[in-house]
């Protein structure tokens, strides 16, 4: 394996005293890394009490994070824990194949790619927020507008009820990210698909649609059920989120809609 792929390898412990599977999990790690061919140091970090881990984005006791994230995929929304972990297999030490994976997906190129709406202030951000927090070892995640609204406070406000921060999240405009050679370019509301730019080079779009939830927001009788809009569709975005991103090339195979030009312009 490359030397200079192993040196972007963060590879960190994180546990507390008397949780079971502390020692045997760092013995496995230590064999995958052999295995694997990855030759790069463990930051033990010590995990002391409930605000160490919620600084450190700790669910449990031992946990594993390789470039800042969990190596279990699906729980690297979970709000922090300080408590012995369980993994999918049941023990308290994951399994070889979860290991090795998450070092294999950190050494492969992401994927760059862009979530496009409207006005970059609610269902891009929160796709580009659940491709990060998911992800994020697999893609580089990008949203952006056709224009620029701003960043929907209900949207940061749902998204942080599962642990998703996307807070520091502005509005972009899609002008200023030509230059990004995006793999993938989604569209996620009707209004983009018809005024998606075309994307120099080898940018595939494809069309993902979901309901506008200020749009649905507008006839609610009151703000719960206004934020349950909000609510349905972040899930609905979590669902199309995790099957990627094998799901892209599955949808850009059915679409048949790759986009190779040589010059931006907008479609018509």
């Amino acid at each position: 394996m490359p030397k200079d792929m192993m040196q972007e390898l963060n590879i960190r412990f994180l546990s507390f005293e008397g949780c079971p599977g502390i020692e045997p999990t760092l013995a496995r790690l230590r064999e995958v890394m052999v295995a694997e061919r990855v030759e790069c140091p463990i930051d033990m970090v010590d995990v002391p009490d409930e605000a160490a881990a919620e600084r450190e984005g700790f669910i449990g006791s031992p946990s594993i994070q390789i470039n800042g994230l969990d190596i279990e995929p699906g729980r690297r929304s979970d709000l922090p824990c300080f408590g012995c972990r369980v993994y999918p297999n049941g023990e308290p030490v994951p399994p070889e194949a979860l290991i090795a994976d998450a070092l294999r997906n950190a050494m492969t190129p992401k994927l760059k790619v862009l979530f496009l709406c409207t006005g970059n202030s609610c269902r891009s951000q929160m796709a580009e927020g659940w491709a990060r927090a998911l992800k994020g070892d697999a893609i580089d995640a990008y949203s952006a507008g056709i224009e620029t609204h701003g960043l929907n406070p209900n949207a940061v406000k749902v998204m942080a009820e599962v642990g998703v921060d996307i807070s520091g999240h502005r509005s972009e405009l899609v002008d200023d990210l030509m230059a990004v050679e995006f793999d993938y370019v989604v569209t996620v509301c009707g209004h983009a698909h018809e005024s998606c730019p075309m994307f120099p080079g080898k940018a595939k779009v494809i069309h993902v649609g979901f309901d506008d939830p200020p749009s649905l927001a507008k006839t609610a009788a009151t703000e719960e059920e206004a934020l349950n809009h909000y609510r349905r569709v972040r899930d609905e975005i979590r669902g199309f989120v995790e099957t990627l991103p094998a799901g892209l090339e599955q949808r850009a195979s059915a679409e048949d809609a790759p986009v190779v030009v040589a010059d931006v312009h907008r479609r018509v």
